[in-house]
């Protein structure tokens, strides 16, 4: 089948008198009545589960049904985008060691590379990754890589097939945040990638109402990842990956109305009053990396910095201020002081995030509705 179908019946196989919607199960915990039995289900010879932190019917089904969906073997789910991401960099490198990122890079994973992993002897090397050069030279000296799809916040793709081509002659592991495209519009394993990580609180949940992340690649690195989130509990709750495999069966659809809706508001804010630049990855013509669209996040830069944000905001009617991304809803951040506030104002100069930068998570209203409030407010 494809995506569009498959991400509609993913990670379950109906029988007679199946619930057509899974049932949620809350249980923290199964009996048994068979000593070999038990035994059997813990190491993972015999289908089932016994303790609500090792594994959930719930969550079992959005990890097959993600996994399917990136070409994966298998997937782990956590409770949020930040434990998949950790969970992932822990699997593939679990001693200290170099870590090349994207220069442009949520800011919460520059915050875990300086704070939580520098000290531990981990070396980060942020690192302009659509700068093909600068990006091989980098991964001479890596053991390990992490890149965005499309950047975050200013929405660049870069050359993900040469980047893993490196990564893969050195024999460097890579990791990429697949969070912005999702397997709808992009499947890095198929490029090369060596893991996909995403936050599933945004596109994949799809509707502002659950926080959790997925990670997906070979069934080796899988239980690598899989048994130290039990360890530490970073594990997914049942109703949250409930809510997320339901958000799942309309991906397709949505991906593509946000795809359409941010490119048409792109172009429309290049003609609007104080816009200074604007951020898409398709404004200036196709990429051959994203040939379905790509997704609905895009920035712009507003001549007149924080107080013209801040009079654009006030003028706002449909859309609204939110600090996180990916649901049905337009919606706006200020990077400043939301994804990009552990860096300093010199970190983010140099990024291009400046104090009029504005990143667009673009829902799937009207497009024509979705222009005509930023071009009120910015009358």
């Amino acid at each position: 089948m494809k995506l569009s179908s498959r991400a509609v019946h993913a990670g379950r196989e109906l029988q007679a008198r199946s619930p057509l919607a899974p049932d949620l199960s809350l249980a923290s915990v199964q009996v048994y009545d068979d000593l070999d039995d038990y035994d059997a289900v813990v190491r993972g010879e015999r289908p089932g589960h016994y303790y609500g932190r090792s594994s959930n019917a719930n969550r079992a089904m959005l990890e097959v049904a993600v996994a399917d969906l990136e070409g994966a073997e298998a997937g782990v789910a956590t409770a949020t985008g930040m434990a998949a991401l950790h969970g992932a960099i822990l699997a593939l490198a679990p001693r200290p060691t170099t870590i090349v990122a994207t220069r442009e890079l949520y800011g919460g994973t520059a915050a875990l590379l300086r704070q939580d992993l520098e000290p531990l002897g981990y070396e980060p090397s942020f690192v302009d990754l659509t700068d093909l050069d600068a990006a091989r030279r980098a991964i001479q000296s890596a053991g390990l890589v992490i890149a965005e799809t499309i950047t975050n916040p200013l929405c660049r793709v870069p050359d993900l097939d040469e980047i893993a081509t490196s990564c893969r002659e050195r024999g460097v592991p890579l990791i990429v945040d697949n969070t912005f495209a999702t397997p709808a519009l992009f499947r890095p394993l198929e490029h090369g990638a060596t893991v996909v990580v995403h936050s599933a609180t945004k596109y994949l949940g799809g509707h502002s109402d659950l926080v959790a992340g997925v990670i997906a690649g070979d069934a080796p690195t899988m239980g690598v990842a899989r048994a130290r989130s039990s360890r530490t509990g970073t594990t997914l709750g049942p109703f949250d990956a409930w809510l997320a495999l339901r958000g799942l069966r309309t991906l397709d659809v949505r991906m593509r109305r946000h795809s359409d809706n941010s490119l048409a508001l792109a172009r429309a804010l290049r003609g609007m009053n104080g816009v200074a630049r604007v951020h898409h990855p398709l404004l200036e013509g196709p990429n051959p990396l994203l040939p379905h669209g790509a997704g609905g996040m895009m920035a712009f830069d507003l001549d007149g910095g924080r107080e013209a944000v801040q009079r654009m905001m006030q003028r706002l009617a449909l859309v609204r201020f939110a600090a996180s991304l990916g649901g049905v809803e337009t919606t706006i951040s200020y990077p400043e002081i939301t994804s990009h506030r552990s860096m300093s104002v010199d970190e983010r100069r140099e990024l291009g995030v400046g104090p009029g930068t504005v990143r667009v998570s673009v829902g799937i209203e009207d497009p024509d509705d979705i222009v005509a409030d930023f071009g009120q407010a910015l009358a």
